[in-house]
């Protein structure tokens, strides 16, 4: 089977992304994986809530590598337990999530088919190394937690190494839509053909 992986944002944890698999999936059918980021989100001290992927925005350098270095493992590890044909894997993220398929998408050694990245950014401070890879980018245009233009910012790095990333923008704040997945849904579809 195709396997994508799912990665939800801060202050959130594997459930929070679930929902939106029946809505994405192929007629032919995905697996989907939706594992937890390795620190625990404080959102005050002694208050934790889900957990997180780094710390800070722009993120900590050394939580960024941390992560990093957990999420690679990880991605090796869930392609041995589900053996998944060359091309048929799908790296995906939500808000820091994206940032995390961004960043580790390009590194890993495992064979995308593509990467999705749903209200996020990539992170400039140590750019992956950026192959030709097809890239959807999806961003609320009144998102108040990570701005539009993160995306776009994104989006133009992407072009300057010679990937056209597809590119959308919809009326809505941080959060996905049914609009939004049914692009999700589409861009899996064409990956998967």
């Amino acid at each position: 089977m195709p396997l994508v992986v799912v990665l939800h944002g801060r202050g959130a944890d594997a459930n929070d992304l679930a929902d939106i698999a029946p809505y994405v999936d192929t007629a032919g059918g995905c697996r989907f994986v939706l594992p937890n980021a390795p620190r625990p989100f404080e959102m005050y001290p002694g208050m934790t809530f889900g957990f997180s992927w780094f710390d800070g925005w722009p993120p900590s350098p050394e939580s960024i590598a941390s992560s990093r270095e957990l999420l690679l493992d990880f991605l090796d590890e869930v392609t041995r337990m589900y053996p998944t044909p060359p091309g048929r894997f799908i790296l995906a993220g939500f808000s820091q999530g994206a940032l995390m398929s961004f960043d580790c998408g390009y590194r890993t050694t495992q064979p995308l088919a593509g990467i999705i990245a749903m209200s996020g950014a990539i992170y400039e401070k140590e750019l992956p190394p950026i192959r030709p890879l097809p890239v959807l980018i999806l961003h609320g245009t009144q998102d108040d937690m990570i701005p539009v233009l993160a995306a776009r910012r994104a989006r133009r790095i992407l072009e300057e190494h010679g990937v056209e990333p597809e590119y959308h923008e919809f009326p809505m704040g941080h959060n996905v839509s049914p609009e939004s997945m049914e692009v999700v849904r589409r861009f899996i579809g064409k990956l998967l053909t």
